[in-house]
């Protein structure tokens, strides 16, 4: 008899541990977002005010936005100029999530950043910078991830990025819930930057008066992406860091309770097929610019 009532209660257990395992994403509301976004020091703005300068965001802000609201400002049709330009499409939030399943959006943002010091190129290597962003999306419905996610894993194709090649730790997709996580070290990003086309064009406008592979390799640093999605709640995190001692984004994860992007290994594949999107959409425009400083100067 205490025999079977000792299987009984392991096979308790481990039918409830399974269930615990298959719920691989974290449900964050808004609530819990908006109280992370405080508990990092961060003050609600109004989303029309326009008067945010570099103080407040040091301090971090963070605005509640209805539907109407993304879709003007953060819309394919709000990108159309930067992409005639570029000649490539950017992936936007309503080629994501489509605005009318959207309740309400929360957007955060917090940077420390020594930008305005930098005057030549020279000091490239003294940047000093900590931000991140955060959004959150309250869904009209519960069942809206695997279309999400479906978009989601298009948009990145964008980017050369196929999500097939992303590991199982970066990239998941379960029953209305799903995440994507990517991290880039610096070094990896300059590497595979060093040997884009654009890196090219831009050592040669530099000439011979700055070391400009000397000057990136000095970089320190990581980019951390993260997309959550559970049920009706949906997550995005960017963060990024530049020769800091502190990262935002450790902190920010760690009040959400979700996992932090930069604890992964840095996906030198990504940061090569970041750097062929940027050759794909900046080398066309660079190339004519070198050709015509080729014509009207001999070079």
């Amino acid at each position: 008899m205490k025999f079977k009532k000792a299987m009984a209660l392991l096979l308790t257990v481990s039918m409830i541990g399974s269930v615990a395992g298959c719920a691989k994403v974290k449900s964050v509301s808004q609530e819990d977002f908006i109280n992370a976004c405080e508990q990092m020091g961060a003050s609600e703005v109004d989303p029309d005010d326009n008067d945010v300068d570099d103080s407040d965001l040091e301090d971090g802000v963070y605005m509640i936005c209805d539907s109407d609201f993304i879709e003007e400002n953060m819309s394919s049709d709000s990108l159309s100029s930067y992409s005639s330009m570029t000649g490539s499409d950017i992936p936007s939030v309503d080629s994501i999530i489509d605005p009318e399943n959207i309740e309400e959006a929360v957007i955060f943002a917090r940077a420390v950043q020594n930008i305005e010091d930098i005057e030549d190129p020279d000091d490239i290597e003294d940047l000093d910078i900590n931000g991140i962003i955060g959004m959150h999306f309250t869904l009209t419905s519960d069942d809206l991830a695997e279309e999400i996610m479906e978009n989601m894993a298009d948009s990145l194709d964008e980017f050369n990025i196929d999500v097939e090649d992303l590991s199982s730790n970066e990239y998941y997709e379960g029953k209305n819930e799903g995440y994507i996580k990517i991290h880039i070290e610096a070094e990896d990003l300059v590497a595979a930057f060093m040997d884009s086309e654009v890196y090219g064009y831009i050592e040669s406008f530099a000439g011979s008066e700055i070391d400009l592979e000397e000057t990136l390799g000095a970089l320190t640093g990581c980019v951390g992406v993260a997309f959550y999605i559970k049920g009706g709640n949906a997550v995005v995190i960017l963060g990024a860091e530049v020769n800091s001692d502190e990262c935002f984004i450790d902190d920010f994860c760690s009040e959400l309770s979700v996992g932090n992007p930069c604890d992964l290994p840095s996906n030198v594949t990504v940061a090569e097929s970041l750097c062929d999107y940027i050759d794909d959409s900046f080398g066309p425009m660079l190339s004519m610019f070198a050709s015509y400083a080729s014509d009207d100067y001999g070079f």
